[in-house]
């Protein structure tokens, strides 16, 4: 399934930047999660480095967009950067952001959105003050922004080639360990779950996770990055009449300011797991797949929307199915509705 462009997984972000400069130049993109030393700071750098007009940048902390904001003008003067700060599991933040942004005349149309935050929160369960199991409500709100930004997609799919407009979605390999449970979206863990529902703990066991059968936040990690995978499966049939096209991207086992430390406590035969799913990449290599899939010409979602290692791969069935898809979009549209987001 491999592309056209001879990147692989060793290919770093800047180099695929470079390659795909003519796609980049003059395109106005959004990248959440966004700080220093993290894989959307290598994402944004990569975009600016290719010739990209003006890079609105997400995060929750006012300090350190700030601080992002000014490393990057000081090395990518050509690009205009912006900031678009909001708290990823609130709705209501997500939804003032939404607004914030479409109401900005400056930008009259946005080429290319990249929903990058969200990783992997340790710890007990957490809810949200929307209700919601915290990775799955970072979903929901990637969900709410991109829905809320359409009218700014299509701005600028009318005046772009077809299919050079995109939405792409970080999603993980972890995502093999878990379809949607929709019979307990929150994990409350309290009944049994239908067979296609049940988490596979395979390859968490391999890096030391033991399985249980209540709350795991890798699993619940796991439910959320199938979610973006299917959310990115359902855009391109929801904006097929724009020509809008939609990834998910496995950006592989990246070692970043964020990651490092938990990296750092593995032992010699995690680190060995580690080796035989490809070796750690830096975060310039983890961003290059996303690159890949906002810039590459060639690459349409016929035949597969999820990449890793810079070309199309096979995803878990259950998180490339379409009826799962277009359930889990119902459930998605009726949680925000719920909740008055409709």
């Amino acid at each position: 399934m491999a592309t056209t462009n001879n990147f692989n997984g060793g290919s770093g972000a800047l180099e695929v930047a470079r390659r795909f400069s003519t796609q980049a130049k003059g395109k106005t993109i959004l990248v959440t999660g966004v700080s220093i030393g993290g894989i959307g700071d290598a994402i944004t750098r990569a975009f600016a480095a290719g010739g990209a007009s003006t890079i609105i940048i997400t995060g929750r902390s006012e300090q350190r967009l700030a601080e992002v904001t000014k490393a990057l003008t000081t090395d990518y003067p050509g690009t205009t950067f912006r900031t678009l700060r909001f708290d990823l599991y609130s709705l209501s933040s997500t939804q003032q952001a939404v607004k914030e942004a479409s109401s900005d005349l400056s930008i009259p149309a946005i080429d290319i959105i990249v929903g990058n935050a969200g990783g992997s929160q340790f710890g007990e369960r957490v809810i949200t003050e929307d209700g919601l199991e915290q990775h799955f409500s970072g979903y929901v709100s990637h969900f709410l922004l991109v829905q809320g930004l359409i009218p700014k997609l299509r701005a600028a799919s009318k005046s772009s080639p077809p299919g050079s407009t995109r939405v792409v979605m970080m999603t993980s390999g972890a995502q093999m360990a878990s379809g949607i449970r929709f019979s307990d979206i929150n994990l409350d863990c309290n009944k049994a779950l239908p067979d296609d529902e049940k988490p596979d703990f395979t390859i968490f066991k391999a890096l030391g996770v033991q399985e249980t059968d209540k709350y795991d936040h890798n699993i619940a990690y796991a439910q959320c990055n199938t979610a973006k995978t299917l959310m990115a499966l359902s855009l391109n049939s929801h904006l097929v009449s724009d020509k809008i096209y939609s990834f998910a991207v496995h950006p592989g086992i990246v070692r970043s300011a964020g990651t490092n430390p938990l990296w750092d406590q593995l032992g010699p035969e995690q680190l060995a797991t580690i080796e035989k799913f490809g070796g750690f990449k830096s975060i310039d290599q983890g961003a290059a797949t996303i690159l890949v899939a906002a810039l590459d010409p060639e690459l349409k979602p016929d035949g597969g929307i999820y990449l890793s290692d810079c070309e199309k791969k096979p995803a878990p069935a259950h998180a490339v199915d379409e009826s799962k898809a277009d359930r889990l979009w119902k459930l998605t549209t009726d949680i925000l509705s719920s909740r008055g987001y409709a």
